[in-house]
Formats: structure tokens, sequence, C-alpha cells
């Protein structure tokens, strides 16, 4: 059984003059979303966040991490670290990016974070939630997830190269605060 989280990147900054989109870092309010996505995601924590690689994506993975890392449950996950891997095609990827990621990701993985963006993320809920997905979390993602909300996912595979929509249910969403 694997289990999967998608988090849209926390709430950032509007672009500055001359500023390149994926550069825009998380505003302070950001800063508290992703922590509270590290404090919803501790009790069943990934092994590893594959995260964009725009800034507000990063940071809002590392702040996750820094909450996992410091309040993690399970002493195994501890000995080996969480790993954080930056991803640049994750960047305002669709949904057949994002499902091509997930399938690359080592066996060893029974947990993992995708921290990305929508329309994409939205879009990849939609795609691989099959009909054992709670029918309210899949129209909650209707109106796409805003800042720091994050669906979990459960799949019945072993193996991720094997993740259908067929073998995968979205459990839950959540939006930032609940």
């Amino acid at each position: 059984m694997k289990k999967i989280y998608l988090a849209r990147h926390a709430t950032t900054h509007h672009a500055q003059k001359e500023q390149q989109d994926r550069d825009r870092p998380l505003t302070t309010k950001g800063r508290e979303e992703a922590y509270w996505l590290g404090q919803k995601i501790k009790d069943v924590p990934p092994s590893i966040i594959i995260s964009s690689s725009a800034i507000r994506a990063i940071e809002t993975s590392e702040i996750i991490l820094e909450i996992l890392d410091s309040d993690i449950l399970d002493p195994s996950i501890l000995d080996r670290g969480i790993e954080l891997v930056r991803i640049p095609e994750l960047y305002l990827a669709p949904s057949q990016i994002i499902l091509r990621n997930l399938a690359k990701l080592s066996n060893k993985h029974e947990t993992a974070l995708l921290v990305g963006h929508n329309p994409g993320l939205s879009q990849f809920l939609f795609d691989i939630s099959g009909p054992s997905s709670d029918r309210t979390a899949l129209q909650r993602v209707y109106g796409g997830l805003p800042p720091a909300g994050f669906g979990i996912l459960k799949s019945n595979l072993e193996n991720w190269t094997d993740l259908t929509k067929i073998n995968t249910g979205l459990e839950k969403i959540y939006y930032p605060g609940e």
C-alpha cells in the first residue's frame, strides 16, 4: 500500500518588476501555511519529498521537512532521513509529468509527498482518483487546490510504476487551517 500526499505550494508574494515567476518566495502567511502542512502530515510522514524547483515550492518543502525532522514519530525514518529531491520539470507540470515522476520513485518509499503547482496538480488529482475515491473530496478539487491545499491518495500497489486510476483513490482534501 502506497500513500501519496500532493500539496500545492503555500502563498507567495506577487512577482516584483523583472522577477521571474519561478523566483517568487513565500509570504509570512505562506510560511505559516507550510508549517501547518508539516503538522498535518507528521503522523504518517513521507520518506521522500519531491518538489518543483520553483522557490515557493522549495521553501514550502523545506519548512515541511524541518517540521518532520524535528517531530518525527517513526524512528526508522529518522535513521534514514527524509529525502528532499528538487525536480525542475515539476515547475507548472501537467498531470502526465507528475505521474511520470511518481512512477520513477524507488519502491522502498511507501509514502511520498509531492509539492507542486496548479493547474497540473488539481488535474492530476482528477486523473488518478479512481472508483474508490471519496466523492466529497473529489468535488472539493473542482475549484482547484488553494495555496497549501493538499490531497491524500492511497494506492494498493507495490511498485510505483503500476500507479493508475484503477488502483488509486482520493481519500481526503484539506484546505489551509482545516
